[in-house]
């Protein structure tokens, strides 16, 4: 008698471990698919300048979760536009100091960036702008501003999955 006693014991204990841990995933596949995907992007998406002046962009990141450095470089056509300054945006500072290096290869008609938080600290999450490029109109035209390589890093030094959105 005894026997069958602690036997339902533990087929109570079991069906409420197994009970729980279904919980937890559940919660979990819930929590990951509510989050949005983090976009990494060229705003404004389409832009327009007259020869002879000068505009800005924005490369903008949305909902990223501890992001502690990034890099991408992004192209043009370097017979229609040159770029003029390459600056860092607010996004990332935000989480503390960091390194900032842009590299503009005009001929090639590529920049690229890099930037990091430095020290032991979390990374920034949140959507902002991660860097502002000015270009100068040399001709008239059409060209799309081409982001690539792009990499996002979390503090665990981790890669962090996301998308990228060209601009015009």
């Amino acid at each position: 008698m005894r026997l069958v006693k602690m036997n339902k014991k533990t087929i109570i204990v079991i069906s409420l471990l197994i009970s729980f841990i279904l919980a937890i995933t559940l919660a979990y596949v819930i929590i990951k698919r509510s989050t949005p995907p983090v976009v990494v992007y060229v705003e404004p998406q389409t832009i327009q300048g007259a020869i002879g002046q000068n505009f800005t962009i924005n490369i903008s990141i949305s909902s990223v979760i501890d992001l502690y450095g990034w890099s991408f470089k992004l192209s043009w056509d370097t017979t229609i536009l040159e770029v003029v300054n390459v600056t860092e945006g607010t996004f990332l500072r935000s989480g503390g100091d960091t390194f900032f290096v842009p590299k503009i290869n005009s001929t090639a008609g590529h920049v690229t960036v890099d930037c990091t938080l430095l020290g032991n600290t979390t990374g920034v999450s949140g959507n902002g702008v991660l860097a502002t490029i000015e270009f100068h109109v040399e001709d008239g035209g059409a060209c799309d501003l081409i982001l690539y390589e792009t990499v996002l890093m979390n503090s665990a030094e981790q890669f962090i999955v996301h998308t990228v959105v060209n601009g015009y």
